[in-house]
């Protein structure tokens, strides 16, 4: 009901500054209303200053859950954005003469330099960065990151805030973990890896959480689980959007999901080997696509132009997300059901239940499409079947996981196709790994595991 956050005291003391705006509507009620802080529910307990504080009036308590707000949503996602600085329009020309200038030294770097000028960002980015030594990882444990607040459940997902605003930021990085519980809860990590704070928790009493995904760069998260709905958090403006079911399909469970590197596509493991498309903002099915078989496991491709599946039949199928055509199939050479899938622009890696993980060159012209293939590489360091894959920013290292054995997790250096021979040994007390995510530029890797941690490693390589 306000348009500005300042307190009665701050608007006095910048009023001959700043015209503070008007309240748009006032609840005259609030000034007789009382609150008990002390017998409410427990997130409102945590506006209590002491705790023996117990009854405060309506403006008081109006007050504090705005400074609670404040606290959480910019935790949880940029605000800083909206925050209009006095000086803006006294440095605005300065500004401009400063861009004039960046965009001169650009285009001067640029016109100098000998790298090819349709280059992308991700391979420019990777020729300038460290090579990374094969066999030996230098890799360091740091605190859990949710030390103190261990998951009753084993964490089905954990996952980094795919976005990066600066140096500090990385320093910084957001995560979530969900399971089982019921409950969402964000961390982040501080100094270095060396502690980490919680931000806020979410509970949903009706959904054990199976599939959790953030969408895109958004602070928005897709929660999902053995029910017909699902639900859409969005953790800047702390709302909860249920999607009760999917017009036109009659799917008992949507527990699994993949979502779109730009996060405007969500697409549901459906019935009958039914992958189903679902727009994220308007909550809408969108379109079918339909393997043989049942579907267990899908992928985009980095640019979202495509999406990679397959399932019980062993086949990997490539579809065209535009038109949702199947452009390209074959059979992985394993020949069991596939169980996982990770794609870079480079290689598509195919897990399957054997414990094998198949990489497959996507750029190799010599083989058309659905044209059997030999794969580029095949990996056997890994016995169960494949529960979890991912790359990590560059592509450099895959990590591969199972949750039927205990302390069963690789990272393969992809340049030289071998794993890392130090890490991890018999020693390092990982558990069942059921979930794992590398942070958006590798600093960091978390690991979700049966006993409610989510275990933090440090990579040195990407902290020089």
């Amino acid at each position: 009901a306000y348009q500005s956050t300042h307190s009665e005291d701050d608007q006095s003391e910048s009023s001959s500054q700043i015209e503070t705006p008007t309240a748009a509507w006032i609840d005259k009620d609030d000034e007789t209303l009382t609150v008990s802080l002390a017998k409410s529910a427990n997130r409102i307990r945590k506006l209590r200053t002491s705790a023996t504080e117990d009854m405060v009036d309506g403006t008081d308590y109006r007050n504090r859950l705005r400074e609670r707000f404040q606290v959480t949503s910019s935790a949880a996602a940029r605000t800083d954005w909206a925050t209009v600085r006095e000086d803006d329009e006294d440095t605005s020309d300065r500004e401009e003469d400063e861009d004039d200038m960046e965009r001169s030294n650009m285009a001067m770097k640029l016109l100098s330099s000998t790298k090819p000028l349709l280059a992308t960002t991700h391979a420019s980015s990777t020729m300038i960065s460290r090579r990374l030594p094969p066999n030996i990882l230098e890799i360091k444990r740091q605190r859990d990151a949710n030390q103190k607040h261990v998951s009753q459940s084993a964490i089905q997902a954990v996952q980094f805030h795919p976005g990066c605003h600066g140096e500090e930021e990385e320093e910084k990085p957001l995560l979530f973990t969900a399971g089982q519980d019921k409950t969402l809860r964000f961390f982040r990590i501080l100094e270095g890896g060396e502690r980490s704070e919680k931000v806020h928790g979410i509970h949903f009493p009706n959904l054990p959480i199976r599939s959790a995904s953030f969408l895109g760069r958004s602070g928005s998260v897709v929660v999902s689980g053995r029910r017909s709905f699902f639900y859409i958090y969005d953790s800047v403006v702390g709302k909860i959007d249920k999607v009760p079911r999917i017009a036109g399909r009659d799917e008992k469970s949507l527990e699994k999901f993949t979502i779109s590197p730009d996060g405007s596509l969500i697409a549901f493991y459906g019935n009958d080997g039914y992958i189903i498309l679902v727009e994220a903002k308007s909550k809408l099915w969108v379109a079918d696509m339909k393997m043989n078989g049942s579907v267990r496991a899908i992928t985009f491709s980095p640019d979202g132009r495509y999406i990679f599946s397959s399932g019980s039949d062993g086949d990997v199928y490539k579809w065209d997300v535009r038109s949702t055509r199947c452009i390209d199939r074959f059979q992985n050479e394993d020949g069991t059901i596939t169980s996982a899938l990770s794609s870079t622009a480079q290689f598509l890696a195919v897990g399957a239940e054997s414990g094998v993980v198949n990489l497959y060159d996507n750029n190799d012209s010599s083989v058309s499409a659905f044209e059997r293939r030999a794969p580029y590489k095949s990996i056997m360091n890994l016995q169960s079947s494949i529960d979890c894959m991912k790359y990590n920013h560059d592509g450099r290292i895959l990590a591969m996981s199972t949750k039927r054995e205990r302390d069963s997790l690789k990272l393969l250096h992809v340049p030289s196709q071998t794993v890392f021979s130090n890490w991890p040994t018999s020693k390092t007390p990982l558990g069942y790994a059921w979930s794992l995510d590398f942070s958006p530029k590798s600093k960091f890797m978390a690991i979700g595991n049966d006993r409610g941690q989510c275990l933090l490693y440090k990579l040195a390589h990407y902290n020089t």
